[in-house]
């Protein structure tokens, strides 16, 4: 019996020191291992500390660089708010607040886990299509989660899995004797949830501004007669807009976007644009023809006789490289007073596009234009951005412009290709000084003309051949321009339900840009080649003439 009684006492005891241990303390600190299907990745932690009703979460990874964002995110469990500060490269500091309702959109499940030595409920949540399974202990009296602001129970979470891949998992759970002051002192500026999510994410974009809400035009402006400026120049009666700027030295690291916004201004059709870089490291350049008229430009010449300028390689002479082939629609914001049922016209169009490829000729001093060929007194207005997004360092590509028969000079006379490919073919001999691996064209066509038998609206088979061997037999088409409808207020609207705006075409569709197809050549070896373009160009109609506007360059691997 005495036996019995003193077995009693001793174990009373040690479950009074148990509870002792769990319950005598002021902070907990929970370190969580993160894991990627199943495998542990140790340059990430995050870590959680709670002391006072509030929370404070830091993850931290060991490829944090010195110009990354210092992010703190805190729960404040008496006021239901969570709060994010972040001090960004170059000392700025914002935050913001948001409130958040415990246990709110979480269904309970019957599984339970122990973790770190605490027992655990679970509970699903789903936050935007992604699915949550959450486990938490109300066994420790206090409540915080590394989820912040959404999907909280009342208690502490011990674990989460996302969409049953990714696992943050409590390895480690410190009771502090120490109480902790964890709310932080707000300073710097305070942003809506959105704004400073962006920010965030912006901070080491950078981004280039070129033009900003630039005019382009058809009048009769006079023509710069240098170009030793660094403000905006104006070509071609207002339809050309050209700067020089400076872009980032070292840009391997960074994935390259070309950013730009147009509206109309008075202009309510639908035209071809272009936005390009001008070569200037052999003895001609495109800056020639602009300052002293389209004479001054290699010409091709086609089997009628006809010439055309500037738009061929030569050992001399580069054409411009090609960014960003785009189509402003009918009429964006200039027209948005016709109305029609059931639309809500946008305020501009935005087109975005990689151009990666051409990272070795996007550094230093570069010329850079826009182009929009109009002929409306009160044209369109643009801005243009290039960006530059951090990503893995990767070796720039080497770079040949080869051709681009968009007549950019169009409203300073230079000719359109109409007769280039009639009969014919376009064909151009280039030099390359290194052998390439992984080579490939990078091809934009679009096909031009009116109705009927115009090539705008009808496919037309193009064969690409390189050294006499065929590399691509491709017909430019596109069948999801009624996607657009919303872009375009002053399209027109026919009897039979469909708007202009609607209807396929050779590559292209009103308010976006022209995909570049990538020509797989494979290695290359050093010296002389020959390419090839050849297109079925429709015959002219009337006053209606067909004529393709392509633009090639080749790109590979030193």
């Amino acid at each position: 019996m005495k036996k019995s009684l003193l077995l009693l006492l001793l174990l009373s005891l040690v479950i009074q020191i148990e509870a002792k241990d769990k319950k005598d303390f002021k902070t907990v600190r929970i370190t969580y291992q993160i894991s990627f299907n199943n495998k542990p990745d140790s340059t990430l932690t995050t870590v959680m500390e709670i002391s006072d009703n509030v929370a404070r979460i830091n993850s931290t990874s060991a490829h944090q660089e010195k110009d990354d964002v210092i992010q703190n995110i805190y729960l404040d469990y008496i006021n239901n708010k969570e709060i994010k500060v972040a001090q960004l490269n170059g000392g700025e500091t914002i935050y913001t607040i948001r409130t958040f309702t415990i246990n709110e959109g979480l269904t309970p499940q019957p599984e339970t886990e122990k973790i770190a030595g605490y027992n655990c409920k679970k509970v699903t949540a789903s936050i935007n299509s992604n699915r949550l399974e959450i486990w938490y202990t109300t066994e420790l009296g206090v409540m915080g989660s590394m989820q912040p602001g959404t999907a909280i129970p009342e208690g502490v979470v011990l674990k989460i899995v996302r969409n049953g891949q990714r696992e943050e998992k409590a390895t480690k759970v410190e009771l502090l004797k120490e109480a902790t002051d964890l709310l932080p002192s707000l300073t710097g500026s305070q942003l809506s949830a959105p704004a400073y999510n962006y920010k965030i994410q912006q901070s080491k974009v950078i981004s280039v501004n070129v033009f900003d809400k630039q005019s382009i035009y058809f009048r009769d402006i006079p023509k710069p007669n240098d170009v030793n400026t660094t403000e905006v120049l104006q070509f071609a009666n207002g339809s050309i807009v050209l700067k020089k700027v400076t872009l980032p030295a070292d840009n391997a690291d960074y994935s390259i976007f070309a950013e730009l916004s147009q509206h109309s201004e008075g202009d309510a059709y639908d035209r071809t644009g272009s936005v390009f870089i001008i070569p200037t490291n052999r003895k001609q350049s495109f800056l020639d023809g602009l300052l002293k008229g389209k004479e001054a430009l290699p010409q091709y010449t086609d089997k009628q006789g006809t010439k055309y300028e500037g738009m061929t390689v030569t050992n001399d002479y580069l054409p411009p490289l090609e960014l960003m082939r785009f189509y402003t629609s009918f009429g964006v914001k200039g027209f948005n007073h016709i109305q029609v049922a059931d639309y809500n016209w946008a305020d501009s169009v935005v087109f975005k596009q990689e151009i990666t490829d051409y990272a070795k000729e996007l550094k230093g001093e570069v010329w850079v234009g826009t182009w929009i060929g109009n002929y409306a007194e009160k044209g369109h207005n643009v801005s243009l951005k290039i960006k530059y997004y951090p990503n893995e360092k990767k070796e720039p590509k080497e770079v040949y412009p080869l051709f681009a028969t968009v007549n950019i000079m169009e409203m300073a006379g230079q000719a359109y290709p109409e007769g280039m490919f009639r009969n014919d073919s376009l064909t151009v001999t280039f030099k390359t000084d290194t052998d390439l691996k992984n080579a490939y064209i990078r091809y934009i066509s679009t096909g031009h003309g009116g109705w009927g038998g115009g090539d705008e609206f009808n496919p037309k088979l193009n064969e690409l051949f390189l050294d006499n061997n065929r590399i691509i037999a491709h017909t430019p088409w596109r069948e999801d321009c009624g996607s657009y409808r919303e872009l375009n207020p002053a399209s027109g609207n026919f009897s039979n339900g469909l708007s202009s705006s609607d209807l396929s075409r050779s590559g292209w569709c009103p308010g976006m840009v022209s995909y570049p197809v990538y020509v797989h050549i494979g290695d290359i070896k050093a010296g002389e080649h020959q390419l090839k373009v050849a297109i079925p160009v429709g015959d002219p109609e009337g006053s209606s003439r067909s004529y393709w506007c392509i633009s090639g360059a080749l790109v590979g691997d030193k």
